[in-house]
């Protein structure tokens, strides 16, 4: 009686056992499973009896699906230097969803046009090459300084090339690109004989090679470039008694190199040198510049400490040595608040490359000496005390020799240096609600102050700025569709000077996977106003076109 229950008790336990293999097979053959199963250990186990054991179950492999690699690398899209006749349409991809390659064209009113296309390359898993090109530019008609019909023309070309290869140790780099400017000035004249040249051009290029250590074992760890950098003029304006202000060359050389006292120390000194030369029939002189910026930092959870001084000699006129403080000191508080002091300065290179940053127009009279910052003193509050809130605070004092200060004369930009004082405030806001909403704002107050040496010097400041507004907003319409709406707000010293204003809006909508299309409208109150250099701003104006990510 006893071995009877036995034997019912073990029949339910019996028949589990029968489907497990059954359950198994099932498992493995659901269509509706994406699955990668790894055996690491084949099953072969002893089995018992195996004389009684008539047939065994079809066990079929399973399929593994392969997927195509993503890769969470982005090319940045190609610079170009500062003057845009149109502000930027920026796209800002989750790194989820970045690409190797985009292409990006537009055209509007005013004949702007937006070319650019980049694209991203692993040769191998320890080489990467870079290759950009952009194109961008206008052909419209605007007023000029007499408030008469001018046909402006203006477009900028770009090939960027970049290569990195990584050692066990180190890192190579090498790169180099080539940019050119086509444009005309504002009519200097009625007299044909003394108008502006109608086939200005800028022509820029440079090459350099580097070398950084990301081995953490090494007792110093540095980075170190040098490269060869053009800039070409040709055609400048002409007027009576013109001269021609020549081509720049010049050898570019920076580095740092630095070493660990302990986790949260550590001491080294940065370094750059140019050495400038000027073709025969420039204006300017050759001259040398050597910055050297010896420091020590500490970081950890509660402070941030740079200790440093600039160190600066240059050759030519006015030789000698400036030295500058190298400062900053933040201090945190409460896990999300930072109050920080900070006390900066240093030369600022007036070569080709920022006068044309500053404005496309330049023309030069006269050699300029370089602008050296004795101090830029600031001190202020940051913090972000709720997720997706970040505030800042600001307010400062700033000193400087040579400062570069710009005018408009007979449709011409030409620059004229004085020592200079600066006293400005500001704060700026950002806040994003998850990827659906976000907005940001900035507002500065200068006070510019001109010493005097300069003749005329009451007046070279009246084209600085005196209180600068920013806003934008962005949000997510629904999925696929993002807009976009701002207003930028520059109101300068000398109150007869129409202030910037600009109101812009702008939309994207993705309609097919890394497809989208885009419009942005700048001056949507039609204004009419001038850059600080004193060439007039488009009107209302609209730019369209589409973009692809592969």
């Amino acid at each position: 009686m006893i071995s009877k229950k036995l034997s019912i008790a073990r029949c339910p336990l019996s028949i589990m056992l029968a489907f497990l293999p059954l359950s198994a097979v099932y498992a493995q053959q659901d269509s509706t499973l994406n699955r990668t199963v790894v055996v690491e250990n084949e099953y072969n186990p002893h089995i018992m009896d195996a004389s009684k054991i008539n047939v065994l179950p079809r066990v079929e492999e399973p399929a593994v699906v392969k997927k195509g690699i993503e890769y969470a690398t982005a090319l940045c899209p190609v610079s170009a230097w500062g003057y845009e006749n149109m502000s930027p349409i920026a796209r800002e991809w989750p790194l989820n969803r970045a690409r190797r390659g985009y292409v990006r064209a537009g055209y509007g009113n005013y004949g702007n046009v937006d070319l650019k296309a980049g694209y991203l390359w692993d040769i191998t898993s320890a080489d990467r090459l870079k290759v950009g090109v952009s194109l961008d530019g206008m052909n419209g008609t605007l007023k000029d300084w007499r408030e008469e019909d001018w046909k402006s023309r203006f477009y900028r070309s770009r090939f960027n090339l970049d290569y990195s290869h990584t050692f066990s140790r180190f890192t190579l780099d090498l790169g180099g690109k080539l940019g050119s400017q086509t444009f005309n000035y504002m009519p200097v004249s009625d007299n044909e004989d003394i108008q502006a040249s109608a086939h200005q051009t800028h022509t820029s290029g440079d090459f350099h090679v580097g070398l950084s250590s990301h081995d953490e074992s090494l007792p110093v760890q540095f980075r170190i470039q040098t490269g060869l950098q053009y800039f070409g003029v040709k055609h400048p304006v002409m007027y009576t008694n013109a001269t021609e202000f020549g081509n720049e060359t010049k050898i570019h050389t920076l580095g740092d190199v630095w070493g660990k006292l302990s986790d949260e120390q550590r001491i080294g000194i940065a370094f750059q040198m140019d050495n400038l030369m000027y073709s025969e029939d420039s204006v300017m002189n050759d001259r040398t510049s050597l910055c050297l910026n010896p420091y020590y930092m500490l970081e950890s959870d509660t402070w941030h400490l740079r200790l440093g001084a600039h160190v600066d000699w240059r050759s030519g006129e006015d030789s000698g040595v400036d030295v500058a403080p190298d400062v900053k000191l933040e201090c945190i508080f409460s896990d999300s608040y930072v109050f920080y002091v900070h006390a900066l300065g240093g030369r600022e290179l007036n070569d080709f490359h920022r006068l044309n940053a500053l404005s496309p127009y330049w023309y030069m009279y006269h050699s300029l000496p370089d602008t050296y910052v004795s101090a830029d003193a600031k001190a202020g509050l940051k913090a972000s005390p709720v997720n997706g809130l970040w505030f800042n605070v600001f307010g400062g004092y700033r000193i400087s020799k040579n400062e570069l200060f710009s005018n408009l004369s007979l449709g011409k930009t030409f620059f004229c240096d004085d020592k200079a004082k600066a006293a400005y405030a500001g704060a700026e806001v950002k806040y994003d609600y998850k990827d659906l909403f976000g907005f940001r704002a900035k507002g500065v107050y200068y006070n510019w102050e001109a010493d005097g040496n300069w003749t005329g010097s009451e007046d070279i400041a009246l084209r600085k700025p005196k209180l600068e507004l920013d806003f934008r907003a962005d949000a997510r319409v629904f999925e696929g569709l993002n807009i976009h709406a701002g207003y930028e707000y520059v109101k300068r010293k000398e109150a007869q000077i129409a202030p910037v204003s600009n109101l812009y809006a702008g939309a994207r909508y993705e309609f097919l996977p890394q497809i989208s299309v885009f419009a942005q409208i700048n001056n949507l109150l039609n204004k009419s106003y001038t850059y600080e250099y004193g060439y007039p701003a488009e009107k209302l104006n609209v730019l369209a076109g589409f973009s692809l990510f592969f």
